[in-house]
C-alpha cells in the first residue's frame, strides 16, 4: 500500500516542484501527460440481444488510464496508471481492477541509450520481436526488464533486451531475451542517392516444462536477417526468420520449427505509385506462454500485408492473420490524373487499384498413430506430439483464407466539394478467420471451410459550407449471400472547426436471413474540443462484428446505451 501511494505521490510532488522552480529559473525538467476515460451505460437490447449474452450484471462500466512523463536533460521517467471498473463489454475479461501498469527511467548519453523498467521495442518488420500497445483490442505485450541501446559508430545501432511481458495485471511466466544490430551504410558508401540498411537479431524465450505428456523445449529461439535498399524512387525490403521447435496450443503441440518470409517493393515516379508484397508464414506464432488468450503474450509480429479498411461495413469482413502458416501477396498501383486532363478534369483524379490475398501453405500431414489401450491396435491418428506436416516453400495450401480487391477513386469536384468512391470485392474463409479452425481439423473430418463472397461500395463525400463549417456524409452498401446478409448504412456529420462534431448514423441489416434480425442499429454523437481536451458523448446500438487492427482482430458483441469518452494532453 505505501509503495503504491509513493508512485501516485512522486509525479504530484515532481509536478509542485517544476513549478517552483521555473518561478525562479531553475531547469529541474518538464512534466508532460496525457488521460483518457471512457464509460458506457447499457441497455438490454433483446432484438441484437436475445439471450442477454452480451449485457453486463453492472449496468455502468468504465475504464481510463493517466500517462505521466519527467523530462530532464538526458533523464527520462514515466509511469501509467489504467482503472478498469469494470471494463466494456467485448474486451478482455483479464483487465479488471487498477493499477501502475507502466513505469521505467530512461538515460540517454553520447552512445548510450538504457532503460529499466517497461518498455516497447521492434526489431525489424517485427518478424522475431515487437512489443506495442493498441488499447482498442485490449492488447498490450511490453517488456518489463532492461533495454540498452548502443551505437558505437555512425549507422551503427546495437540492442539488446531482457524481461517479461505484461499479461493483464501481472507479468508472463516466460522470460523474453533478444539481440539486434542494424547497419546504415549511407552516402559513403552508397553513393548519394542510394542506401542499403542491413540487419539481424537474435531473440528466444525460456519457459519451464511443467506438461505431463511431453517433453516440451524450455528454451525456443528465433533468428532473422533482413535487408532494405533505398535508391531514388525504388525501396526495397525483405527480411527472413527462423525459429526453432515450439509446441504450443496455437499449433496444436507439434515439434516443427517454423520460418517467415517477407519481402515488399514499391516504386514512384512522376503521377504513378505502384507496391509489390510477399508473404509466408509457416508455424510461426511465438509467444512467452504456451497456453494463453489468443491475443495474449505475443512476441513477435506478422505483417498482414493487406489494407486495413475503416469503412464501417468493409471493416465486418477485415482480415485476421494465421499464425500457423499462409502464403499470399500483395499489389497496388496509384495513379493521379492531372488537372486539365480527361479524366483528371478540373481538379485532378486519384485512382488506386489494390489486390491481395492469403492461402493455406502446403501441408501434408505426417500424424502420429493413436494406440488402443486394450491392446496395440492403432485407433486413431493425433496431430499433437508429431512433426506435423511437411512443406513446399512456394506452393499453396488447398485453402484460401482471405482475397481483397478494391479500387479507391478520389476527387475534388469543386471548391466547396470532394468526393471518395470505393468498391470492395472479398472472398472470406469465415471458419478459419473468425472460427479459428485449423487446416488439421478440416484435413481429419473432410470439410470444406465456409467461404462467403462479398461486395461493397462506399461513396463518402465532404461539402465545406463556410469556413469552419462542413457536412461529411458516408453512403455504404454491402452484398452478400453468407454470414448476416446485406447491410446499408448512412452517416451524417456536422462539423465546426476545430471544437464541435455532430453525427448521426444508421446501419440497417435489411437483408439478414432472420427477418425478426433484420435491425436499425442507429447511434447519434457529438463532440466538444477545447484546447488538448475532448468530449465525446453518443447514444445507439452497435452491431456485433470484428474489430480489427493490423492483421489481428477482435470479435465485439452487440450492445446498446449511452457512452462518453474523455481524452486530455497536457
Amino acid at each position: 500500500m505505501i509503495k503504491k501511494l509513493l508512485t501516485l505521490c512522486l509525479p504530484l510532488t515532481l509536478l509542485i516542484i517544476t513549478a517552483k522552480a521555473q518561478e525562479k529559473s531553475i531547469n529541474l525538467g518538464q512534466i508532460s501527460g496525457n488521460f483518457q476515460s471512457n464509460f458506457q451505460y447499457y441497455f438490454q437490447d433483446t432484438l441484437i440481444d436475445p439471450t442477454g449474452e452480451a449485457y453486463p450484471d453492472e449496468r455502468l462500466l468504465g475504464a481510463g488510464f493517466l500517462n505521466l512523463t519527467y523530462n530532464r536533460d538526458n533523464f527520462i521517467a514515466g509511469i501509467r496508471y489504467e482503472n478498469y471498473q469494470n471494463n466494456l463489454v467485448g474486451l478482455p475479461e483479464g483487465y479488471r481492477g487498477e493499477g501502475i501498469t507502466y513505469r521505467y527511467a530512461r538515460f540517454i548519453r553520447k552512445k548510450v541509450d538504457i532503460t529499466a523498467g517497461n518498455f516497447y521495442e521492434q526489431f525489424g518488420s517485427g518478424l522475431t520481436l515487437r512489443t506495442y500497445e493498441e488499447r482498442g483490442l485490449g492488447l498490450d505485450n511490453n517488456l518489463d526488464g532492461v533495454r540498452v541501446i548502443f551505437t558505437p559508430a555512425e549507422g551503427v545501432v546495437l540492442k539488446a533486451v531482457i524481461g517479461r511481458q505484461r499479461n493483464f495485471f501481472v507479468k508472463s511466466l516466460g522470460i523474453v531475451r533478444g539481440f539486434d544490430a542494424e547497419w546504415s551504410l549511407g552516402k559513403s558508401i552508397m553513393g548519394e542517392k542510394t542506401n542499403l540498411i542491413i540487419g539481424a537479431s537474435f531473440v528466444s524465450k525460456y519457459q519451464r516444462d511443467e506438461n505431463p505428456f511431453y517433453n516440451l523445449p524450455e528454451n525456443v529461439g528465433t533468428g532473422g536477417f533482413r535487408a532494405n535498399l533505398i535508391s531514388g524512387n525504388f525501396n526495397f525490403y525483405g527480411e527472413y526468420a527462423y525459429k526453432s521447435s515450439d509446441p504450443s496450443t496455437d499449433n496444436e503441440f507439434i515439434f516443427r520449427p517454423g520460418s517467415a518470409l517477407f519481402i515488399n517493393a514499391t516504386y514512384a515516379v512522376g503521377n504513378l505509385g505502384t507496391s509489390l508484397g510477399f508473404k509466408r508464414w509457416d508455424n510461426f506464432s511465438f509467444r512467452s506462454e504456451r497456453t494463453t488468450d489468443p491475443q495474449q503474450l505475443l512476441i513477435n509480429y506478422l505483417p498482414p500485408l493487406t489494407t486495413l479498411h475503416t469503412y464501417a461495413l468493409p471493416a465486418l469482413y477485415s482480415f485476421n492473420t494465421v499464425l500457423t502458416g499462409e502464403i499470399g501477396l500483395q499489389a497496388e498501383v496509384s495513379y493521379n490524373f492531372e488537372r486539365g486532363s480527361s479524366f483528371g478534369g478540373k481538379y485532378g483524379t486519384l485512382v488506386t487499384l489494390s489486390f491481395a490475398n492469403s492461402y493455406s501453405i502446403d501441408k501434408d500431414f505426417t500424424p502420429r498413430p493413436v494406440f488402443s489401450p486394450v491392446d496395440t491396435s492403432v485407433v486413431d491418428v493425433a496431430i499433437d506430439g508429431s512433426d506435423g506436416y511437411t512443406s513446399s516453400f512456394f506452393e499453396t495450401g488447398p485453402h484460401k483464407y482471405f482475397q481483397d480487391f478494391h479500387v479507391e477513386i478520389k476527387k475534388k469536384l469543386s471548391k466547396d466539394w470532394k468526393a471518395t468512391f470505393t468498391y470492395y470485392n472479398f472472398d472470406f474463409n469465415n471458419s478459419v478467420q473468425r472460427g479459428g479452425v485449423s487446416d488439421w481439423s478440416l484435413e481429419e473430418s473432410g470439410t470444406s471451410p465456409e467461404m462467403f463472397t462479398v461486395n461493397a461500395g462506399v461513396l463518402e463525400l465532404l461539402y465545406k459550407i463556410k469556413p469552419k463549417h462542413s457536412l461529411r456524409s458516408e453512403w455504404q452498401w454491402l452484398v452478400t449471400e453468407g454470414d448476416r446478409g446485406d447491410w446499408a448504412l448512412v452517416l451524417l456529420e456536422y462539423s465546426i472547426a476545430p471544437e464541435w462534431f455532430f453525427a448521426i448514423q444508421d446501419a440497417y441489416n435489411y437483408g439478414n436471413p432472420v427477418e425478426d434480425l433484420r435491425i436499425h442499429y442507429l447511434n447519434i454523437s457529438m463532440g466538444y474540443t477545447i484546447g488538448t481536451t475532448s468530449f465525446q458523448l453518443g447514444y445507439g446500438r452497435q452491431q456485433e462484428g470484428v474489430f480489427c487492427v493490423g492483421g489481428i482482430c477482435r470479435i465485439v458483441p452487440a450492445s446498446n446505451g449511452f457512452s462518453l469518452n474523455m481524452t486530455s494532453n497536457f
